[in-house]
């Protein structure tokens, strides 16, 4: 039986590995599936099954890809976060491996995924057919710098907030009670939130004990190191959808306005929600990610 017409939950899909010599093993999930294949690259702290409800009903009419960045989901974590240059120059390397650089490719990224599929559509110009960016992190110029200063100083307060999370539960059924409605994970649906809890915290070996998947210390550290999304505007050129919440971080508005100015054939977009709309609403976020892709031919 093909993969997508089974796949009925993420782990359905077909692990991958990449093995590089003195760097941590990346991994992820693919699904076989029509033309082109979606690439989706996840939010800080989250990894590709959190996005589940989101992503499950572009198949199979699309093939995917979801691939964790280190640290994330059920990729090995580094002792120190390389750094964004090295972030991009690994999740090409992994699309290339995987072949995905051969076919049409639509790139997908929510949050710190958003700003990297950003650059990566930029710095490799005829990698995507389409970009889709789900509230990418894209700080003007003076709120990017004052985060750098903040981060020199250790006053960054996303850092901070990470460093202090909790980390560990007794169960994932504790976890889930736990997290349930509160900060960032307010609003989502509860099937978002149980795959949070299947996919971003993995087991301790201690009794039924789970750990976030993530790191608190790398968490911290991709918050201190936010990508520079400037150039990769101006040098845009596949067609390109930017949706953001309307209530996520007050600096949307002012990207936009930037970001419009910059290039202005992107399509803006609004939905309502916070940051995570996509986990809110799955439904509403995929049904106008699959139109534009229609819009595009695709």
């Amino acid at each position: 039986m093909n993969i997508t017409s089974a796949a009925k939950s993420y782990g359905d899909l077909a692990l991958t590995e990449d093995r590089r010599p003195g760097q941590p093993t990346w991994r992820g999930r693919r699904a076989t599936g029509g033309e082109p294949a979606l690439h989706f690259l996840h939010g800080n702290g989250f990894c590709g099954g959190v996005y589940w409800p989101f992503l499950q009903p572009f198949l199979p009419r699309y093939g995917l890809f979801c691939s964790d960045i280190e640290g994330h989901g059920a990729s090995e974590a580094p002792a120190r976060f390389s750094g964004v240059g090295a972030i991009l120059e690994r999740a090409r390397a992994v699309i290339a491996a995987q072949g995905l650089d051969q076919g049409s490719l639509v790139g997908i990224g929510h949050s710190f995924g958003g700003a990297l599929t950003l650059r990566l559509a930029a710095e490799h110009p005829g990698l995507f057919r389409a970009v889709v960016l789900l509230d990418p992190i894209v700080m003007p110029g003076p709120m990017w710098a004052a985060v750098r200063l903040g981060s020199y100083i250790g006053r960054h307060p996303m850092a901070q907030g990470a460093r202090r999370r909790r980390e560990r539960w007794a169960s994932r059924s504790e976890a889930l009670a736990r997290l349930q409605g509160r900060g960032i994970y307010a609003g989502w649906t509860a099937e978002a939130m149980q795959c949070f809890v299947d996919h971003a915290l993995r087991d301790t070996g201690n009794g039924e004990e789970v750990t976030l998947a993530c790191p608190r210390e790398l968490e911290a550290e991709i918050f201190e190191q936010p990508v520079w999304p400037w150039r990769a505007f101006r040098r845009l050129q596949c067609p390109t959808l930017f949706v953001s919440g309307q209530s996520s971080y007050g600096f949307f508005p002012w990207a936009t306005r930037v970001a419009r100015r910059m290039a202005p054939q992107v399509e803006f977009l609004t939905l309502p929600g916070g940051h995570c709309f996509m986990q809110e609403d799955p439904a509403a976020t995929q049904a106008v990610v699959a139109d534009f892709l229609r819009r595009q031919g695709l």
